[in-house]
């Protein structure tokens, strides 16, 4: 019999920390509650996820003469919502811009002094930031404009870093469809200082074609990414389901996707030809993965002879060895923490998104400290990020 208990104790205590709280704008930083909480030695904080936009015109004005006809553009609307534009088309489906006009209403997700401040209030002393819609040129077909718009990103990453050194990391970008240019792009990349770099869930190669991560051709980005000695992570977002339910069934598909991209590492025999990969799956949650591992594992036991190429290892050796998955808030997650591997975790606050922990960061952060040991925590909540990013 199903135990309805502990599933409603699991519910509400995920619902319990995230309801009612209005729109990322409307929120304020949570104060740390006093004498209510106290972390754990050594404990540094990490958010391994969170969001900041570019607002201003930097594409346009960066992109060479040849080009600049090609170059996207970022305006201000009339309703003070922020578009990309491109060849005269809209980059986003318009619930996504919406949705997105709601993170850039919070000062700190475009400007990097308030973005500190708030932290400051919530604890996080350090911070993996992804681009809000930066990973929509990935599929774009010109993979010249698409070189250049990743390198102006990267640079304006650089930029923002030294703006919040030592605090504010921004993940950068390669065209992976441009295999003749990738180790340049991923050196380029991380002499700029960048931490780690991006990869699209779904690549795709010239003229918009789908690429498949797993041909031998593509060996040309892992072996770049393994001799730059630099992470790689996947995270959701890369396109968006328009009309009704749209926003509803783009995040309840894409928090699956990650099953595909990690079928990819272990069966396509990816991790096997370059095993010092460090991948991280991010905000997805961590209650994908025992899942995820299962069907590897009956899959390894029961398709041998199907299997091509053959595996060195059992599925459960890759992600205890090259894989992590970052959460922002996961009850059903962490009550599995012993088969995802305390180890290959990261906590996120997700600032400044909807389901993200900004205005509840402590709430967020006591949930972690609650179900696990004072070493788990100290892991989870940074140290696990800290390593894997080289954090300085």
């Amino acid at each position: 019999m199903l135990d309805n208990y502990r599933f409603n104790e699991t519910a509400e205590a995920y619902d319990s920390l995230v309801r009612g709280h209005p729109l990322p704008y409307g929120r304020a930083p949570q104060p740390r509650p006093e004498g209510q909480m106290e972390l754990p030695e050594g404990t540094i904080v990490v958010s391994a996820d969170n969001h900041w936009s570019v607002v201003d015109d930097i594409f346009y004005e960066n992109f060479p003469a040849h080009l600049k006809e090609k170059a996207p553009r970022i305006v201000k609307t009339e309703d003070g919502e922020y578009q990309w534009i491109m060849n005269g088309k809209v980059m986003m489906p318009p619930a996504a811009a919406r949705l997105v006009a709601t993170f850039e209403k919070v000062p700190g997700c475009v400007s990097i002094e308030p973005r500190m401040r708030d932290f400051d209030v919530e604890g996080v002393q350090k911070e993996i930031a992804f681009g809000n819609g930066i990973n929509l040129f990935h599929h774009v077909p010109d993979l010249e404009v698409r070189d250049w718009v990743f390198r102006i990103y990267n640079q304006h990453l650089k930029e923002m870093n030294q703006l919040a050194p030592g605090r504010f990391f921004g993940v950068g970008q390669v065209n992976v469809g441009n295999l003749e240019k990738i180790r340049d792009a991923v050196f380029e990349a991380k002499d700029l200082g960048l931490k780690t770099i991006q990869l699209p869930i779904n690549p795709k190669g010239p003229d918009g074609k789908p690429m498949n991560y797993c041909m031998p051709e593509v060996d040309a980005l892992w072996s770049a990414i393994e001799d730059a000695d630099i992470p790689i992570c996947f995270h959701v977002g890369e396109a968006h389901a328009d009309g009704p339910g749209g926003e509803g069934v783009t995040v309840m598909t894409q928090f699956a996707g990650f099953r595909k991209n990690l079928g990819e590492l272990i069966f396509g025999g990816i991790l096997d030809r370059f095993p010092k990969l460090q991948v991280a799956f991010v905000e997805a949650e961590i209650n994908w993965v025992p899942g995820a591992l299962q069907t590897a594992s009956m899959l390894y036991e029961c398709y041998q002879q199907a299997l091509n190429p053959k595996l060195k290892q059992h599925p459960r050796y890759y992600w205890e060895n090259n894989c992590y998955a970052v959460f922002m808030h996961d009850p059903a997650g962490m009550r599995l923490l012993d088969i995802v591997g305390a180890d290959r975790v990261m906590w996120s606050q997700d600032y400044p998104h909807a389901e993200g922990g900004f205005g509840w960061c402590w709430d967020s952060i006591k949930a972690v400290l609650d179900v696990t040991t004072p070493e788990q925590a100290r892991m989870i909540l940074g140290g696990t990020a800290m390593k894997v990013f080289k954090l300085d």
